[in-house]
């Protein structure tokens, strides 16, 4: 487990208190855009959940290099919080930056979006032969999801339905719904997770706007 800093060691960066107001409310906006709790961050970047509560509400300073740790914990980048303009768009991401998440059931995910634009996430998955989503249906989120094969041939259960599908067939439903894929090709398959959170109306910043189903302890 990482080592929890002390507050009493974090030095307050030179910013005036406007500029903290700024950086804490943007820490908060990326932060419930990844939909991770002060407690959550905080244990990724060695501090305190009370730390990041002060943070974001304009209470003190931080170093650089914590900075740059709690930055990365809600995954942008620290001048991202400190630059006197949001970014509206996020820089190219390399194939082989792709976050990765495997799975014992035989699936692969990679990452293709990313914050601090968490309306749309979208997956590329490589299902090996018999591989799955998992053992059982699941549920997530409150969401609108779109399955998409690209290669090879998928059953995909929703509630009660099933449906097998082949390349560039697709299916749409709530990701609230319990739902379940497994490669029931001979070879290996890939399929696309294209996931739309129910969102308000379009901001231009996409920090500076976060999705009303999103609340946080």
């Amino acid at each position: 487990m990482r080592h929890v800093v002390p507050e009493p060691a974090i030095a307050a960066t030179d910013i005036d208190g406007a500029s903290r107001v700024m950086l804490g409310k943007r820490l908060r906006e990326a932060r419930e855009r990844a939909r991770l709790s002060t407690r959550d961050v905080a244990a990724r970047a060695g501090v305190s959940a009370g730390f990041i509560s002060q943070l974001e509400n304009g209470k003190c300073g931080v170093s650089v290099g914590v900075l740059k740790r709690i930055s990365a914990a809600v995954g942008i980048s620290a001048a991202d919080l400190l630059a006197d303009d949001a970014p509206v768009a996020r820089p190219v991401l390399r194939a082989h930056e792709r976050p990765i998440f495997s799975s014992d059931s035989g699936l692969q995910k990679l990452l293709l979006s990313r914050p601090p634009i968490r309306q749309l996430e979208v997956y590329e998955g490589t299902f090996e032969v018999g591989g799955s989503t998992g053992p059982e249906a699941y549920a997530h989120d409150d969401a609108q999801e779109l399955f998409y094969v690209l290669t090879g041939h998928v059953e995909i259960s929703i509630a009660s339905e099933t449906h097998v599908l082949g390349p560039r067939d697709s299916v749409e439903y709530l990701s609230s719904v319990p739902h379940r894929a497994v490669n029931i090709g001979a070879t290996m398959a890939q399929a696309l997770w294209i996931t739309s959170h129910f969102t308000p109306p379009l901001d231009t910043n996409p920090l500076s706007a976060l999705p009303a189903h999103q609340t946080k302890e």
